[in-house]
């Protein structure tokens, strides 16, 4: 059984869809009723009932999780999807507009991780051991940063960090936990880079590429594979790895005020210093082949 946040339209629907084609019951959760998704689901003969919840609510993360339960008596496959924009330069957002993203993108994911995470912990004392996994949906703007999205920025980096701390932290009750940083056409991503090109053929931003992706960490297919961050895009896929040295400085002695006039240069190789974030929108670029 799964639940899908965000499951009404966009990936979170393409991706109930997918996992209802392929057997999951799935439980789709949006802040409307998911009407439009559990119809095709119902066409392609899944299983899925709708739930509507705004997951800014922090007492929803409880409400959800007890009408899966109530509907399919247990929970295997978490995908926090449900996620919101209120993009702005960081000396015009506003507190209510930095609170909300990060309400919905970050902590209701953590509130679900949780609920779920104390369901599964009971289930493994009592000896059961079954496949669980949680699919977070990061961003490359929280990968690495982007002009206007300070807030979405902050709640998708948190989001990959959480990722890494519950694959951790559950892994000793079997449950997996990774995240995906989609590149697809959604409502969310034409606010900010447009109507993105249709390709004939193969679609590049098709959002059935990241579906399968998730579906695949879904499955046994993936035992095994927990703690990893993926960023997906059409047909292909990138591993990434965190934060990790680039230039290591020893010293066995306290830093004096010529060392710190040197240590520009030790550092950087009188290279450029400054890390400035490239355009999110450039990725989204079409790329050339051959």
């Amino acid at each position: 059984m799964a639940i899908v946040t965000g499951a009404g339209r966009g990936l979170g629907r393409t991706e109930a869809l997918e996992l209802a084609t392929r057997g999951a019951r799935v439980v789709a959760c949006d802040l409307e009723w998911p009407a439009a998704t559990l119809e095709e689901v119902q066409r392609r003969g899944g299983e899925a009932v709708g739930v509507h919840l705004d997951l800014a609510v922090p007492a929803n993360a409880d409400a959800l999780l007890e009408a899966a339960l109530a509907a399919y008596g247990d929970v295997h496959i978490l995908v926090n999807n449900a996620g919101i924009v209120r993009d702005g330069m960081c000396f015009n957002l506003s507190l209510d507009d930095w609170n909300s993203v990060i309400a919905v993108d970050l902590t209701a994911p953590f509130l679900l991780s949780r609920q779920c995470a104390r369901h599964w912990r009971s289930a493994a004392k009592t000896g059961v051991e079954t496949d669980r996994v949680i699919v977070n949906t990061t961003s490359e703007s929280g990968l690495y940063g982007n002009v206007g999205q300070s807030n979405y920025a902050a709640a998708k980096a948190g989001l990959a960090a959480l990722t890494l701390t519950l694959a951790a932290e559950l892994d000793q009750y079997g449950v997996r936990v990774n995240a995906i940083a989609p590149r697809a056409r959604t409502d969310m991503s034409a606010q900010a880079f447009g109507d993105l090109a249709r390709a004939d053929g193969f679609d590049p931003y098709s959002p059935e590429h990241v579906a399968a992706i998730v579906t695949w960490l879904a499955s046994s297919a993936a035992y095994g594979v927990t703690g990893q961050v993926f960023v997906v895009h059409g047909g292909g896929l990138e591993l990434l790895i965190g934060w990790r040295p680039q230039k290591r400085i020893e010293r066995d002695s306290a830093w004096t005020d010529a060392d710190l006039l040197d240590l520009r240069q030790l550092l950087f190789e009188d290279g450029d210093a400054r890390a400035i974030a490239s355009p999110i929108k450039e990725l989204f670029a079409p790329r050339s082949r051959g």
